[in-house]
């Protein structure tokens, strides 16, 4: 009895289905696809300019071919599966904007509208444009950087402390000083490591031996805010609003004045140039070396009118070895500038280096490094220019 009831009840389930979907009309939209409808060309990729590397992330990057689309939102570029942003197409060539990914050897790929196929497969190296380079402490403030003639960074945090960062990145206890903090730190002859430092009333330049051992190397009347050398092992300082010439033998003297209270110097191309003035009137004079002296000082360029900096201030300058001006600020959102031999400028790396750029200091090659102040923080900032910095004669 209890089989058949279960059967009846079986049955009717059944049929009521079959009457459910019997009332059912097909309601399902057209077909998307057309079994006619024939797949355009596979695109071909034939050249990537620059033809080694780009930076990732900034870079603006010529792909040549055949078989793209002339708008550009029917083709998609793909840098080791991260999507690039294409700036203009054509049927022959596809400009796009490299993506924030790293690597030396990133599958490049293309698909267009209607082609079935992606491109054939090529390899690309992106590049870190901007690293943090080292490790800090949280709290850590770096207030001057140098770096030595194989590639090792020196860093005077706030504390009397020493820190060396070697080129792969490790980062270990150098040297405890007496001071609290340096106004510039470069690496001298014989890595010695040379600060300009206050303390208490003494105004000096401090040696740092090899071994981290601090002495005094020479003391002045004005407070001492950078140095530079020169081929003969001569150091230039910028003191008060003054150029002091200090031999190795530690004799000294006064070389040159200028208009303002001097912040940086740097020796470039027979020059000394000094950075100088209150924020917003800053300016960067120039005076030819004449021996052991310096000529008339002249104006380089007026900072405090260039409208593009918009009031920041600059904290430090350096040069390139093909003349153009590093800048570093604390604009915002965008920290370092490019001041050309013709008057133009640019960003360097726009969007990816913020304020404040206290201290910038060439290596060997073509890296640049930046001291960036932060709120309470720093980091030491490792920046792939793509040339090389001018000579500096410290490094002997």
């Amino acid at each position: 009895m209890k089989f058949r009831y279960r059967y009846w009840i079986a049955a009717g389930v059944l049929a009521l289905v079959g009457i459910v979907l019997s009332g059912c009309e097909n309601n399902y939209p057209p077909s998307l696809w057309n079994p006619n409808e024939k797949s355009g060309p596979q695109p071909v990729v034939t050249e990537i300019i620059p033809p080694d590397s780009a930076y990732a992330g900034v870079s603006i990057i010529t792909i040549k071919g055949q078989n793209f689309d002339p708008e550009p939102v029917k083709n998609l570029v793909f840098f080791g599966g991260k999507k690039a942003e294409i700036l203009s197409a054509s049927a022959t060539e596809l400009v796009v904007k490299a993506p924030n990914v790293v690597g030396d050897s990133l599958e490049v790929k293309i698909a267009v509208h209607g082609a079935e196929l992606f491109s054939e497969v090529v390899y690309y190296k992106l590049k870190a444009a901007v690293q943090v380079f080292g490790k800090l402490g949280e709290t850590d403030v770096v207030y001057a950087i140098a770096v030595d003639s194989e590639e090792n960074l020196y860093i005077d945090l706030e504390g009397k402390k020493i820190k060396k960062i070697a080129r792969d990145g490790t980062t270990t206890h150098y040297a405890d000083v007496g001071f609290l903090k340096a106004n510039s730190m470069r690496m001298g002859p014989n890595n010695i490591l040379y600060a300009a430092v206050t303390l208490g009333r003494l105004k000096k330049i401090s040696a740092i031996s090899p071994d981290g051992v601090e002495s005094t190397f020479v003391t002045l009347a004005a407070i001492p805010y950078d140095l530079d050398f020169d081929q003969s092992g001569n150091m230039w300082v910028a003191a008060g609003k003054d150029v002091y010439l200090v031999k190795p033998n530690k004799s000294k003297s006064k070389v040159g004045s200028f208009a303002a209270k001097l912040r940086r110097i740097k020796l470039f191309n027979g020059y000394v140039y000094v950075l100088g003035g209150a924020a917003g009137q800053q300016k960067i004079w120039r005076a030819e070396i004449q021996g052991e002296t310096l000529g008339t000082p002249e104006e380089f360029v007026d900072l405090g009118a260039a409208s593009w900096l918009e009031g920041a201030e600059v904290f430090s300058f350096t040069f390139a070895e093909d003349g153009d001006l590093f800048l570093g600020t604390d604009h915002s959102p965008d920290a370092i500038f490019i001041l050309h031999a013709d008057g133009s400028h640019e960003i360097l790396f726009e969007s990816l280096i913020g304020p404040r750029i206290f201290d910038l200091v060439w290596g060997q090659g073509n890296y640049l490094y930046a001291a960036q102040q932060l709120d309470g923080s720093s980091n030491v900032l490792k920046i792939d220019v793509g040339k090389k910095g001018a000579p500096y004669y410290g490094r002997q």
